[in-house]
């Protein structure tokens, strides 16, 4: 399934599918964690507090995520996506344990809430840059698909794993303690998937250090990796360039990258929406949440991994916009389900099929539309957006309920999917490249000329042509 990544791929090493395998056994664990933890809303129900009062504990996390993902888009790769990831594990797990230690609403409750919230914006930013770098243009939204499509799968298997736990008269502090544990164990899973990284970096650094022999730059000076276009991509002739700082910030406003990024935003408004109160929704119409969460997930499944294998670009203008149109018949869906089963399942797979296609293209569209300077601050800033967009927006969406009911949420839920389905007939205009190789419209030598960031598995040695045009760099890629 991973060997190939479609039909505007290419075949994958068994090194890096290695990497892809470990990633997406890590994500799972990680993502059953937070679904475990979506136990809270009629955890607090339970304990006196309404959907108001869950949208409060979700809202409360959001200042803290915001500050930890700002970080990581002003220092996107002081630290490696990979230890971000087993941090942020650690830290779930153990505000996991911290939930479980408490028995009411009061800042115990409130402290879990904040860091729960943190560290899962981080694991959710940090995943999908480890697939970005492994991807080329035409398949970044696959591999991002792989990984956040896992993340839903986690999403649809700890509620139901939670419930199936509930059943079976476990209280929901020894949920949350399971929770924990599955935390603990995506932690532990990051040594092996580091060791695979170290591995597939050493194997790219000596097969480029035989490709170009001795002119062949030391390993140490090889600058540090962030997604950026592949060695398949043209590439103009070595010539002294000033160098990009890494720290310079994206220009968003002048950005095509901006468009993306607020269909991002708006879609985390629905997820949060349509996840973290699919619980207590289905609870009052007497409905059963299971049917919602195996349903959505399987759906979430056969696109992402299934589905997109088959798309030439499943981030093109075409996909986009059938997608954000159909996420928004499915969100209409939902105000008819009544209490049958039957149209609750047909709600939930249409959502599942349009938002599990749709997020991915999103993010990946962001970072193809961006220049080279800004690529390495794209996944970040797409998770810095959707990450308090769904720790924010539940404050937003428990008030509705508390005081219109669940017809009120869906009222702005379909403006909400109207303003997305909009912008998803935008056509998006790429960053340009002059034949040269330049950015279109800067001069050589001009300090805003910068060279294409290096996927985190190449080199960037070329060799100066000796005289004249540089030859066209071969197509495709060697395992």
């Amino acid at each position: 399934m991973i060997a190939d990544t479609g039909r505007g791929g290419r075949r994958r090493s068994s090194a890096e599918r290695a990497v892809l395998w470990l990633l997406i056994g890590c994500v799972l664990l990680a993502s059953s964690a937070y679904g475990v933890l979506l136990l809270l809303g009629p955890y607090v129900k339970s304990l006196g507090g309404n959907e108001a009062t869950y949208g409060v504990l979700c809202a409360v996390a959001a200042p803290a995520a915001a500050v930890a993902l700002l970080l990581l888009l002003r220092y996107p790769r002081r630290v490696a996506p990979h230890r971000l990831l087993a941090g942020a594990c650690l830290l779930y797990a153990a505000a996991a344990l911290l939930a479980a230690s408490t028995g009411s609403v009061g800042g115990w409750l409130v402290t879990a809430s904040i860091v729960l919230g943190t560290a899962w914006s981080v694991t959710y930013t940090a995943a999908p840059m480890i697939a970005s770098d492994l991807a080329t243009d035409a398949d970044r939204a696959t591999l991002i698909g792989y990984a956040t499509g896992t993340i839903q799968a986690g999403f649809g298997v700890g509620p139901v794993l939670g419930n199936a736990l509930r059943r079976a008269g476990l209280s929901y502090q020894e949920v949350f303690v399971a929770g924990a544990g599955l935390a603990l164990a995506a932690a532990l899973l990051v040594i092996p998937l580091a060791a695979c990284l170290r591995r597939l970096s050493s194997a790219g650094h000596s097969a480029d250090g035989a490709h170009h022999g001795d002119d062949a730059p030391p390993v140490d000076a090889l600058p540090v990796p962030g997604p950026g276009p592949r060695a398949s991509e043209e590439r103009e002739p070595a010539r002294a360039e000033p160098a990009v700082t890494t720290t310079r910030a994206p220009r968003l406003p002048r950005s095509p990258s901006v468009v993306p990024l607020a269909m991002v935003l708006l879609c985390a408004c629905i997820f949060t929406s349509m996840n973290s109160f699919q619980t207590t929704f289905a609870d009052s119409r007497g409905l059963d949440f299971d049917l919602f969460y195996v349903t959505y997930t399987i759906a979430v499944i056969a696109v992402r991994l299934g589905l997109s294998r088959f798309l030439r670009d499943s981030a093109s203008d075409r996909v986009v916009a059938v997608t954000t149109v159909g996420m928004m018949v499915a969100v209409t869906a939902f105000v008819f389900v009544g209490s049958s089963p039957v149209l609750y399942c047909l709600a939930s797979l249409a959502l599942g099929c349009t938002y599990g296609l749709g997020l991915p293209a999103f993010q990946a569209r962001a970072v193809n539309l961006a220049g080279p300077a800004e690529r390495a601050r794209m996944l970040p800033m797409a998770g810095l957006l959707f990450e308090v967009s769904i720790l924010v927006f539940p404050l937003v969406a428990g008030a509705i309920v508390s005081s219109g009911g669940y017809r009120g949420l869906f009222a702005v839920l379909l403006a909400i999917t109207a303003v997305v389905t909009a912008l998803g007939q935008l056509r998006g205009r790429p960053f340009e490249r002059s034949p040269t190789g330049r950015p279109s419209g800067l001069s050589p030598g001009s300090p805003e000329s910068p060279r294409p960031s290096p996927s985190v598995f190449e080199s960037t040695h070329v060799p100066a042509a000796p005289s004249g045009p540089a030859p066209p760099h071969p197509r495709g890629h060697s395992d």
